[in-house]
């Protein structure tokens, strides 16, 4: 994606620990006699959701008017996520706003700017007691980010430079490293990072089981990397493809 200067001043970045998580606050957490259902994932949904538009006005920057860049929380809405994981139990997002230190088309002079819902911390839920949203527990879980926005030169230039595997989704350019998607469109730079945990953790159970496109696969304990992996190729790549056809 090419050497870019970086403008985006407290961007939050970071990968969600992968560790097991107790149960929330007044909670005597799940039974290990509990009934679980198989997690359903679905890798070629047949919708994910509306278009996310982009008819948006530029300031003098070249960037989209603050107050109108698309949200980082519409891109893992639950239309969307319900289209891959179709047993969800609801979906909790909290949008954070972020100041940007914008470069301008001009020259390097700039400013600063707050965006707000750059940031979006989306929870996944499930329906059996434990793996609802309300247990704190996580099953599935996602980070994203909206680097840049605005006209092509304004992206270019406000967008920085990723290390990674360099790999096409449509009509993006990203950089993947472990469980996260850095993508650049035309008009936008995003990223995805997924947070994914065999289930079975929190039962106190050996084995976490999963309809994989119709194929029910289970997961031990001594599994976890091909867990994840299964979860970045079936799940994250999903979600990332549908944000880049709907933001197209």
């Amino acid at each position: 994606m090419g050497k870019r200067m970086l403008a985006a001043a407290g961007c939050v970045c970071a990968v969600l620990l992968v560790t097991g998580c107790a149960a929330a606050p007044g909670s005597s957490g799940p039974s290990a006699d509990a009934a679980v259902e198989p997690i359903e994932i679905v890798s070629q949904p047949e919708a994910v959701g509306d278009p996310v538009s982009l008819d948006i006005p530029l300031d003098e920057s070249g960037a989209f008017v603050f107050d109108r860049w698309p949200s980082a929380c519409a891109l893992t809405d639950e239309a969307t996520l319900s289209a891959i994981l179709p047993q969800l139990d609801g979906v909790a997002q909290s949008g954070r706003e972020r100041k940007l230190r914008i470069l301008s088309l001009g020259g390097p002079g700039g400013g600063m700017a707050t965006v707000p819902e750059a940031d979006c911390e989306t929870a996944v839920g499930f329906p059996v007691d434990g793996l609802r949203l309300e247990d704190g527990n996580v099953a599935v879980s996602f980070t994203t980010t909206v680097e840049a926005a605005g006209s092509a030169e304004f992206v270019e230039r406000n967008t920085s430079d990723k290390s990674g595997t360099d790999v096409r989704v449509g009509g993006a350019s990203c950089v993947v490293t472990e469980r996260r998607y850095d993508c650049q469109m035309q008009s936008i730079s995003f990223g995805i990072v997924l947070d994914a945990r065999p289930y079975g953790q929190y039962f106190g159970r050996s084995e976490s089981a999963y309809v994989v496109d119709g194929e029910q696969i289970s997961y031990s304990r001594g599994d976890v990397d091909a867990f994840l992996e299964m979860a970045e190729e079936k799940i994250l790549l999903p979600v990332v493809a549908a944000s880049v056809d709907r933001l197209g």
